[in-house]
């Protein structure tokens, strides 16, 4: 498992402190204090995980967000948005499919530590459900979609927890696409693999 953290804040306190406490938990990281320098860093080194600010300028963190999934080679790479700014309702629906979870701040040190370790986790859960389910036949253009689907479908959980009671409880709220299509695919791959690990 691939242990490096990219930190990218335009506060240099933040990344500083966020390098200490992350390499402490045995994380390798490094540091962007800008969009620009985050882009420039990607370009020759692929990380485990990004943290990514929103506000931040001139380039804000959406801004580079999308600029790092239009890369094929870095569309897998996990990103988790660490920022003061709450999102919107159209943020949500417009970034969860990019993301892999939303963190604000004044964070919690603990739950920070938490989300990052399973955003790793989830990244090997899915790697070895795909791993298994390749190795029986199952098509590797359905894995992805599998892949994609189920990174969505985490940070629309994320999203909503943020957004509070407007967006309805996770009981009371339909199910989106995502979520109904995830499941469909779910029950495919057990059946293909035999594997109970494809559930949550």
């Amino acid at each position: 498992m691939d242990r490096t953290i990219l930190v990218v804040d335009d506060n240099r306190r933040i990344v500083d402190f966020l390098e200490t406490v992350l390499e402490m938990e045995g994380y390798i990281v490094h540091g962007a204090y800008s969009g620009a320098e985050c882009l420039a860093y990607l370009e020759r080194e692929k990380p485990g995980l990004i943290l990514l600010d929103i506000v931040m300028s001139p380039m804000d963190g959406w801004t580079v967000l999308e600029r790092i999934r239009e890369k094929p080679s870095l569309k897998k790479v996990r990103v988790i948005m660490l920022t003061a700014k709450h999102p919107t309702k159209e943020e949500a629906g417009k970034y969860a499919p990019l993301i892999d979870g939303f963190i604000l701040k004044p964070f919690d040190l603990r739950s920070l530590k938490e989300s990052i370790q399973k955003a790793f986790l989830e990244q090997e859960r899915l790697s070895g459900i795909v791993h298994e389910a390749s190795r029986r036949g199952t098509e590797r253009s359905f894995l992805e979609e599998y892949c994609r689907l189920s990174r969505i479908v985490k940070a629309q959980e994320a999203f909503l927890l943020l957004l509070g009671p407007e967006s309805g409880s996770v009981k009371e709220r339909e199910e989106t696409p995502e979520e109904i299509q995830l499941a469909r695919m779910k029950r495919i791959i057990q059946q293909v693999s035999g594997s109970p690990g494809s559930g949550e």
